[in-house]
């Protein structure tokens, strides 16, 4: 075997399938067959949380208009929270096993940053299940910072590993 064909672009060697990233993967699509079966008429909520939405203009003069929700959707925010918590604890999982073995820093580092999204998300969806609409933006801000969130929490993580 030649030098060339373990390496790819950049002279960096190939590294091999993330087979926790198609376990998180699979995960995902089991959580939300399990959503399914356990929220009893989740497509009737979900209908009635889609045709409630109205476009709102997000302050007076603005120009700026959001979808926002009107009438009771808390079983449609109870589920977005506890699929959100859900799988923030399986990342959780994930990333112990990639330390136990022994996974590349990117990896571990894109792990921390999926559970600060996946928790995030789940502590501000669990706004809307105690406030209703209410907290509607604040969720949609949320969400945004839990994004920004996880970016700065995987970028720091590979910093700082670089830097020992």
């Amino acid at each position: 075997m030649s030098q060339r064909e373990g390496e790819c672009f950049g002279g960096r060697r190939r590294e091999e399938r993330d087979w926790f990233g198609l376990v998180s993967f699979g995960f995902f699509l089991i959580l939300i067959g399990v959503m399914f079966l356990v929220i009893p008429n989740f497509f009737s909520h979900a209908e009635t949380f889609v045709k409630s939405l109205n476009q709102t203009e997000i302050s007076p003069g603005s120009g700026i208009f959001l979808p926002i929700p009107t009438g009771d959707n808390t079983e449609v925010y109870r589920a977005i929270m506890y699929f959100c918590l859900a799988f923030g604890m399986f990342q959780i999982i994930i990333l112990i096993l990639r330390f136990a073995i022994k996974s590349s820093v990117g990896r571990k580092a894109g792990t921390l940053g999926g559970i600060v999204f996946w928790l995030g998300a789940g502590f501000f969806a669990s706004m809307l299940v105690t406030d209703g609409n209410k907290n509607w933006f604040l969720f949609l801000a949320g969400l945004v910072v839990s994004i920004g969130l996880a970016i700065m929490v995987g970028s720091l993580a590979r910093l700082f590993a670089r830097s020992e």
